[in-house]
């Protein structure tokens, strides 16, 4: 009993503060420190492990047989993982922005 209580304790600190911790990660402060390219190499490296985990068990805790509250906390550390990343690398920015412009074909 006392390793599957372990085992939880584990699952749920990745889920409560691997979010908050990539914010923290990805704050300009953080983003000032690292002058030099192995820090920036080290942040991403942490960053990477760190919204990967947090992703899986979020999404594994949201998918699995769980509680409505430990579901809800689980969603929102999902979104959080989201907006991290698009934070670091722009993915969802780039992936959803519209022109405004208009259509691309359009000039």
């Amino acid at each position: 009993m006392y390793s599957l209580a372990v085992l939880v304790f584990v699952l749920m600190s990745i889920l409560l503060f691997s979010a908050p911790l990539g914010f923290l990660l990805t704050s300009k402060w953080a983003k000032n420190l690292n002058s030099l390219m192995p820090y920036l190499i080290i942040r991403r490296i942490v960053l990477g492990i760190l919204s990967f985990l947090g992703s899986l068990v979020s999404l594994f805790v949201v998918i699995g047989a769980a509680p409505i509250a430990i579901k809800a906390v689980g969603l929102i550390s999902l979104t959080g993982h989201a907006k991290v990343i698009d934070r670091e690398y722009g993915f969802f920015t780039k992936l959803f922005r519209r022109s405004s412009n208009g259509p691309d074909g359009q000039q």
